[in-house]
């Protein structure tokens, strides 16, 4: 009987001590790099070749600059993007965060790209990319070797832990020699109306690889603070997207509580480039958040506004919802979020690929639209999923847990007392059930 009741104590404080930890920094759901491991080069002559289509996955050290050796070829489009991934509630500053370039054989920049966290203690994945845009006259347009810098930017004062970093190579085919791409456009309204409907639910990814897949609508879903949550909309040539981000109250705000860009939104491409952003104070009171891309066309990435340049392709295009780390000194719960979507235009036809640009991961696959229900269309942290759920169960689980142990101890004192049976597998006695 002692042993019964001291199971049931340490099952009671198991789960008290989970309950206490459900909102720590160990609790937040966090992107998980994926692709091949590779390991950056100190200088240009000894960088790692990758390959295109590749994912790739290293660490940045404070101080940090690497290089990464890109073979281009004379005809198609290059997209090389990186993201770090600093550990919920790191502490960092505004200026802090990473800083990428693609340069040529000769040491031409073509290209760079700098991201960063643009407020203090505002950790979360930062990133976005450099291109090769094959164009007239342009810069880096031939055939060579070329080399991808990404350097880290860290104050003295931030968290030296390294970051993960994931890093993704995407080739997009040319056009047909008769191809006519529609004309490049910045149109954008000027009082976009918010849908009305039955809200969803939908469980946003950690990542652009298991983002959820959301089309037009309403969906809920709801983001702890220090997380950020990852959505997907399919938005074909000629389209564009609109969004509300509508942050909920907090009822059990503590009073006086206030975070300065406590909610923010950032919108990508299917390349992961970097399209917008805009965050909000939150401080407990609801509040929103508006965006909307430009109409999708080819000739957008001649323009000289990063907002236009950036929709140029069609595609999975993604909107990152964070709560700052700074709102659980606000409210110690997850905050609500609506997401009320509109995507709107007609589907206009592709410019003319020499090439299956669908596949290489421009342009909108007949099932996408029955995909966008929701879900994310991966994984995120088991064990993170588990930690919750089980933190959230009650006094009927501790009950149970009593009952199971009582009946094993009862078993032990039954096989106790029988003859000792032959060593060997015994029937009945596997491996627990899987989750």
């Amino acid at each position: 009987m002692r042993g019964l009741v001291v199971a049931v104590a340490v099952a009671g404080v198991t789960l008290a001590g989970l309950q206490g930890t459900a909102l720590a920094d160990t609790a937040v759901p966090v992107w998980q790099p994926q692709g091949t491991a590779v390991t950056g080069a100190a200088t240009t002559a000894e960088a790692q070749a990758l390959t295109a289509g590749g994912t790739y996955k290293d660490t940045l050290k404070v101080g940090d600059t690497k290089y990464y050796g890109v073979d281009l070829d004379a005809k198609s489009a290059a997209y090389l993007s990186a993201f770090a991934i600093p550990k919920p509630g790191a502490k960092v500053t505004y200026g802090d965060g990473i800083e990428l370039k693609l340069q040529s054989a000769d040491g031409t920049d073509c290209d760079s790209y700098d991201a960063h966290f643009d407020n203090d203690g505002a950790a979360r994945p930062v990133g976005g990319y450099t291109a090769r845009t094959i164009e007239k006259g342009g810069r880096c347009q031939e055939a060579n070797r070329y080399t991808l810098e990404i350097k880290r930017e860290s104050a003295g004062t931030s968290d030296p832990a390294e970051w993960p970093v994931e890093i993704r190579f995407m080739s997009e085919p040319a056009l047909k020699a008769d191809a006519k791409p529609a004309p490049a456009t910045s149109a954008t309204e000027a009082s976009p109306t918010p849908v009305t409907g039955t809200p969803r639910p939908a469980q946003g990814g950690t990542s652009f690889d298991n983002a959820a897949a959301i089309k037009s609508g309403i969906w809920n879903d709801k983001v702890l603070p220090g997380e950020t949550r990852f959505y997907k909309v399919p938005v074909d040539w000629g389209q564009h997207a609109v969004l509300f981000a509508d942050f909920a109250n907090a009822p059990t705000a503590k009073e006086n509580g206030f975070q300065s860009a406590g909610v923010r939104v950032d919108a990508y491409n299917p390349a992961r480039g970097h399209i917008d952003d805009d965050t909000e104070s939150y401080a407990g009171k609801q509040t929103s958040i508006t965006g909307q891309t430009v109409p999708v066309s080819y000739a957008n990435r001649f323009e000289s506004s990063g907002k236009v340049s950036a929709t140029r392709f069609a595609g999975w295009y993604y909107f990152a919802v964070s709560v700052h780390p700074g709102v659980k000194n606000v409210v110690d719960a997850p905050i609500g979020v609506t997401l009320r979507l509109d995507v709107k235009g007609t589907a206009a036809p592709s410019p003319g690929y020499d090439g299956d640009a669908a596949k290489a991961g421009f342009g909108i696959g007949g099932d996408d639209l029955a995909e966008a229900d929701g879900t994310a269309t991966g994984g995120g942290s088991s064990s993170t999923l588990r930690l919750v759920a089980f933190a959230a169960l009650g006094a009927g689980t501790v009950l149970l847990l009593s009952l199971a142990v009582w009946v094993m101890t009862a078993r032990r004192r039954s096989r106790a007392a029988a003859p000792q049976a032959p060593q060997g597998p015994q029937p009945g006695y596997g491996p627990p059930p899987a989750w």
